[in-house]
């Protein structure tokens, strides 16, 4: 389930699509458009553990005019590594209750919410639902369905939960959707059911649409297998990694998003080679597109992380094994020595963890000198084991002396054991001249707020190409001036005012900084100069 800024619900269709309803983006037509901010897999709106995603192409029904095939899909510029909810293609469910959900007005007229909310709703006939009369009597069967406690009311989606889904367990105990949250005549009123578009009618309209934009959903089971998250070094070659999809209609042609620079994929095997050419960490989708018309597709994503090849006595590695009894703290070592300087900004620590309910955990880095960060913070829910590498800017920290892997089990009922745990801290050297601030800080309408990062231990001035990445959350970008100011005082301004009704900012500025000292305290500072919306600051990060 997902989150649209523009104050509607939907479901994740493929790991690129959400299926919403077409009333929620009537206004912007079919076409491409970045005017959708998406959030999806938390239940708090404000959670931090949030994924956020911008819209890149809008396509809406065809043929609707507000009365009807009141549905459409959003494609997101970036995969979202999310379960999806299957569509009913047939009537068998129309019976008994349903389950809505969304962050819309808890009573009629009401704020929308924080917290998702979900509730039951009786299954109503069409013929039930038309004799309500009014609007009602224009029920268009087989296009529309309705639910609701038809005596009593109490009980109903409202304003803010459009294009949201109503779904329930099929025979096989897998949720279904069978309605995209349309309309209703106020909420929860007694007579007056809540209607929903009736996705099985369009099921296959909106898969021939997907198909267009990059998939249908899967039918037939097609998957793809997830290799698990990936860890290499720049300038040797990887073990090839195999993709095997199973369902669908063979035979698979196989793509990928986002492969580190110098992999890539068989487009008949799936096979991942190659030798990588840059470090960093990167977000990988695979995708197995079948043979049938229109196309079904499986995907699946995982992380790729890329190291600077070790410098002798720059790495260390720790392969006992450290049982994790049930709510308990345990840690590992390693002692890093002859490693001239700091560590570097983009440290790595891969940590394989074997334990059944990594939502128990809680994983840390600590350093010599005590300093914690945080690895991994109960995330992951019932899923099984850790097995990931987490790249850490650790430039303030010097490179010697003993590190240690802290691992805490924060719930009761599961116990694990910490496998193995390797540190490459990157050769030390110079501190990297940059730093992020992750922290969200709100944007209350008419108002202006800031965000700080300090910078130490950076020699000289800052480069004439300086860049500055922004990710601020708002609803109405042309309100906003974004500046950067130095530690003198000095001011620099990003954005004033442009991009009108747009939604959010996730740009990179290049910024001449060649005449301001590096060291110091560099301050973002955003003000919201008009009425009528409010944001927030998501993360901002400073590269000198």
């Amino acid at each position: 389930m997902v989150r649209l800024s523009m104050g509607c619900g939907g479901a994740m269709y493929t790991q690129t699509l959400i299926l919403t309803a077409a009333h929620c983006v009537d206004n912007l037509g079919t076409g491409p458009s970045t005017s959708v901010g998406v959030t999806w897999g938390v239940v708090d709106l404000q959670d931090p553990t949030r994924t956020t995603r911008t819209s890149n192409y809008v396509h809406i029904a065809p043929g609707y005019n507000g009365d009807g095939k009141d549905w459409a899909l959003i494609r997101v510029s970036q995969p979202i590594d999310s379960p999806l909810l299957k569509l009913a293609t047939d009537t068998s469910l129309h019976s008994g209750s349903f389950t809505v959900a969304g962050w819309g007005a808890a009573v009629q007229g009401g704020p929308q919410q924080r917290y998702l909310l979900k509730a039951d709703v009786p299954f109503i006939t069409d013929t039930q639902c038309a004799s309500a009369g009014g609007s009602y009597s224009g029920l268009i069967f087989n296009e529309e369905i309705c639910a609701g406690n038809w005596t009593s009311g109490g009980v109903d989606t409202c304003q803010g939960d459009s294009g949201g889904p109503m779904f329930k367990r099929n025979a096989a105990n897998e949720w279904i959707q069978v309605g995209i949250t349309s309309w209703g005549i106020g909420c929860a009123q007694p007579g007056r059911p809540g209607v929903y578009t009736e996705v099985r009618y369009f099921a296959n309209d909106i898969c021939s649409a997907a198909a267009s934009l990059g998939g249908c959903q899967s039918s037939g089971g097609l998957t793809v297998g997830n290799p698990g998250n990936q860890a290499s070094t720049v300038g040797t070659a990887v073990s090839a990694v195999s993709h095997v999809a199973s369902g669908g209609t063979a035979p698979y042609t196989w793509s990928a998003t986002g492969l580190p620079a110098g992999l890539s994929i068989s487009s008949s095997t799936g096979v991942v080679s190659g030798t990588p050419t840059s470090t960093g960490t990167f977000s990988v989708t695979v995708t197995a597109t079948d043979s049938a018309v229109p196309a079904r597709v499986g995907s699946t994503s995982y992380t790729w992380t890329v190291s600077s090849a070790p410098i002798p006595g720059c790495s260390a590695t720790n392969g006992t094994d450290v049982t994790i009894p049930d709510l308990s703290t345990v840690e590992s070592t390693v002692a890093v020595s002859g490693c001239a300087g700091n560590a570097s900004a983009t440290s790595t620590v891969a940590v394989s963890i074997i334990h059944p309910y990594i939502g128990d955990l809680v994983v840390s880095l600590v350093a010599p000198d005590g300093s914690a960060y945080v690895l991994h913070n109960r995330s992951g829910g019932s899923a099984d084991n850790i097995d990931t590498t987490y790249t850490v800017n650790l430039s303030s920290e010097a490179a010697n002396g003993t590190w240690r892997l802290r691992v805490q089990d924060a719930a009761a009922s599961d116990t694990g054991r910490i496998d193995s745990w390797t540190l490459n801290l990157g050769g030390g050297g110079t501190p990297s001249c940059a730093g992020t601030n992750g922290t969200d800080v709100a944007i209350p309408d008419l108002s202006t707020v800031t965000s700080t990062i300090a910078l130490s231990g950076c020699a000289g001035n800052a480069s004439a190409t300086s860049t500055v990445t922004v990710n601020i959350i708002h609803t109405f970008i042309g309100d906003l001036v974004v500046t950067l100011v130095a530690p003198d005082g000095s001011t620099y301004v990003l954005h004033n005012r442009s991009g009108g009704s747009a939604d959010n900012i996730n740009t990179t500025y290049t910024v001449n900084l060649s005449s301001e000292a590096r060291n110091g305290t560099w301050t973002l500072r955003v003000q919201d100069a008009a009425t009528g919306d409010v944001g927030r600051i998501d993360s901002w990060s400073l590269s000198l």
